[in-house]
């Protein structure tokens, strides 16, 4: 009987063990997270891109312009956004355009633009993924021009010039300003005709030199 006892108070005590050290249950995690978005889907129709969509970037092969030497602006239009999208630009559409003064200003004056003598039925439309890049080169002869292309433009006259790229129809697009210095050279001094002249004759003991001869004719008359 006591024997009995014993082996009860045991159990007893083996089984308080069992229920004193055994884990306890994970505390369930609770998500404060927002839904997913949706997956972009790349076969989605394009829409025409937005501003925020394009990064629109300008370069020019040099900053300091002289007479007669070209210059070479390179154009970027980057899509920055997650979907595809279109973008119309044709030449008279993703224009370069150059001031003489401080591209936004109001004394800066419209020296060039690359829209002005562009094809006005040209159609270039661009279907720009996420990160594509389109670029293009567009030339400044160092020449003004005015919209239509009208002939007779004057030649720049010396001084800071800037440039920077818009895209017509897509308010809010623009490039960084590009700065130039544009520098005419001082002629090169030259004897007159009449100088060199008087020079030559001199040596030659021509009639201009003898006052004798100069008196006798005004006599004469």
């Amino acid at each position: 009987m006591g024997r009995a006892i014993a082996v009860l108070v045991v159990l007893a005590l083996g089984g308080i063990g069992v229920a004193v050290t055994w884990p306890e249950a994970d505390t369930p995690i609770v998500s404060d997270k927002i839904d997913p978005p949706e997956p972009v889907d790349p076969n989605a129709a394009a829409a025409p891109c937005a501003s925020e969509d394009l990064d629109v970037g300008l370069a020019a092969d040099r900053l300091t312009i002289t007479p007669g030497v070209p210059v070479r602006f390179t154009v970027s239009v980057r899509n920055t956004s997650q979907v595809q999208c279109l973008v119309d630009g044709p030449r008279h559409s993703l224009a370069v355009t150059v001031y003489q003064g401080e591209v936004g200003e109001p004394t800066a004056e419209r020296a060039w633009s690359s829209a002005d003598c562009a094809d006005p039925d040209e159609e270039r439309l661009l279907l720009l993924g996420p990160g594509d890049v389109d670029v293009t080169n567009v030339r400044w002869s160092d020449s003004r021009s005015a919209p239509g292309c009208e002939p007779g433009q004057p030649k720049p006259a010396a001084g800071e010039y800037t440039a920077h790229v818009t895209l017509a129809g897509v308010d809010g697009v623009s490039s960084d300003v590009v700065r130039m210095t544009y520098t005419v050279p001082e002629p090169t001094g030259s004897p007159s005709p009449s100088s060199s002249g008087s020079a030559a004759a001199s040596p030659s003991g021509s009639a201009s030199a003898d006052p004798s001869a100069s008196d006798g004719a005004s006599d004469e008359s």
